[in-house]
């Protein structure tokens, strides 16, 4: 595989150097992406995470949202809040945790988490918010749930709240990790969580903070009732300063513009903060491609004979978070900030998953199975077998298995709305059976990825005017271009 890469990257004579950086930085990029794909998989039943319309939870989909689709909302004795009584252990199982985020690890390590040490009490249910951190863009709150009832209970909702203002329904981009276990808090027990959401840049957020959580009991007829007896709310609140490490923080405005695959990206800020490293992108309107995600982007710091450079950033957009209204702006966030001072700082990528904005759609024949307009010529209609369940009106969008050298590949997305030939709009259908082995994304160990989603259009789509229209609202085609800009120089 490598010496394959090697010999395209060494077509070009000229680019000899550079290509060779480029191929050990992929074989280093795609090391770490293994290992944290490693760690991502040993704590994969400790986090909820909630994206765009989709929500990765342990137990079940109630565990955020009720029946009706709302967040969920109990009205029921206030909790009681008081200083806590146990005993101050320092956050010891947030720092003895393997895979902690490191961002917040780094805020541990630093002693940068605020202990807050306050508690609130509710029909047996106890919940402890030890302590929270922020760097005015990520923010970090430590807390533990003691119950004592017999009853079994899971995390319902969760929310932050900075005076009046509480972090948007449905909270793209928040998360609640738990410490060693599962989801489910059984009687008698204790466990461990944090939780974390992006804040907005341009908000002027209050320092009265207050974490509220409504925790579930578990029992197939709490789960199916929409009754408010089976679910308790606490809420804790505290002192948080949003601008609490912006002594520590450090900006820089290059305003430079970094093009790649003809598509212009302008860097706005590059952000220090002793959490992470931020670096602010807008997309330039005039382009013709819709930009993704980012492939292999580097941000390399230069003091002296000194290199120091950060791999594998997290891409905030519109998509997974609410910092961002629209799909021009976004945010790379490396979990580690840049030793300075520095002579200069880099931005280096590989290339972008982008596509043409006016292919952003799949027009199909429902009734021919037949695609007639779609982002890519690697994509086909599969008919399932029965045995996968499949419903009248539903579909496997495939796209032909494509080679991935930078894992930067993601599931294609489509929205759950359609339009017929006449311009009618219509909604796809739930399954009313749950599919085998049918759709999905895998990748092998040799770097192939196969990409199927399914799509129900429902029964009744058979009976409307083809060809039906979706909108793509992500869709992963490599753009490959290796490009750099400096950010910063001394000189």
């Amino acid at each position: 595989m490598i010496e394959k890469e090697e010999r395209i990257l060494r077509q070009n004579a000229d680019e000899v150097k550079e290509n060779t950086e480029t191929i050990q930085e992929m074989k280093i990029y795609n090391a770490m992406r293994d290992g944290i794909k490693r760690g991502k998989k040993r704590s994969r039943k400790r986090i909820f995470s909630l994206g765009m319309g989709a929500i990765a939870a342990v137990a079940a989909v109630l565990l955020i949202f009720s029946f009706s689709g709302l967040p969920v909302a109990v009205k029921d004795e206030p909790s009681v809040q008081s200083a806590s009584t146990g005993h101050w252990d320092d956050f010891k199982a947030y720092r003895e945790d393997s895979v902690l985020d490191p961002a917040l690890a780094s805020a541990l390590e630093q002693n940068l988490v605020k202990p807050i040490r306050q508690s609130a009490e509710n029909k047996g249910y106890r919940i402890d918010v030890a302590g929270a951190v922020t760097d005015g863009r990520k923010v970090f709150v430590l807390y533990s749930v003691q119950n004592n009832t017999d009853k079994e209970v899971v995390h319902a909702d969760f929310s932050l709240h900075f005076g009046t203002y509480q972090d948007p329904y449905p909270r793209k981009g928040t998360s609640l990790g738990i410490l060693p276990g599962d989801s489910r808090i059984r009687a008698g027990q204790t466990v461990n969580f944090i939780y974390s959401t992006n804040l907005l840049p341009s908000r002027q957020y209050s320092q009265d903070a207050k974490l509220g959580v409504i925790l579930t009991e578990t029992s197939d007829e709490a789960l199916l009732s929409s009754s408010n007896k089976y679910r308790t709310s606490l809420d804790v609140a505290f002192e948080l300063d949003p601008d609490m490490l912006k002594d520590q923080n450090h900006t820089i405005y290059p305003e430079q513009t970094l093009t790649v695959g003809g598509q212009k990206i302008i860097v706005n800020q590059l952000l220090y903060t002793p959490l992470s490293t931020y670096v602010d992108v807008e997309y330039d309107k005039n382009n013709d491609k819709q930009i993704f995600e980012w492939i292999n982007p580097v941000l390399i710091g230069k003091s002296g004979d000194h290199i120091e450079k950060l791999y594998y950033p997290d891409l905030l957009t519109s998509h997974n978070s609410e910092v961002y209204s629209d799909d021009s702006k976004a945010t790379l966030i490396f979990k580690k900030s840049l030793a300075g001072p520095l002579d200069s700082v880099a931005l280096k990528i590989a290339g972008i998953a982008a596509q043409d904005k006016d292919r952003l759609k799949i027009v199909v024949d429902l009734n021919k199975k037949q695609i007639i307009e779609a982002p890519g010529n690697d994509l086909e209609v599969v008919e399932p077998v029965p045995e996968e369940h499949a419903e009248a009106g539903e579909i496997l969008l495939r796209r032909k298995p494509i080679n991935d050298p930078y894992s930067s590949s993601f599931s294609m997305s489509l929205p759950s709305s359609y339009t017929d030939a006449e311009g009618q709009v219509h909604q796809t259908v739930n399954k009313q059976f749950a599919a085998i082995n049918f759709g999905g994304f895998s990748r092998s160990k040799e770097g192939t990825v196969v990409d199927e989603v399914r799509y129900n259009f429902g029964e009744a789509a058979l009976d409307y005017p083809q060809p039906l229209t979706i909108k793509v609202e992500r869709y992963c085609n490599p753009v490959m271009d290796t490009q750099s800009v400096e950010l910063s120089s001394s000189k």
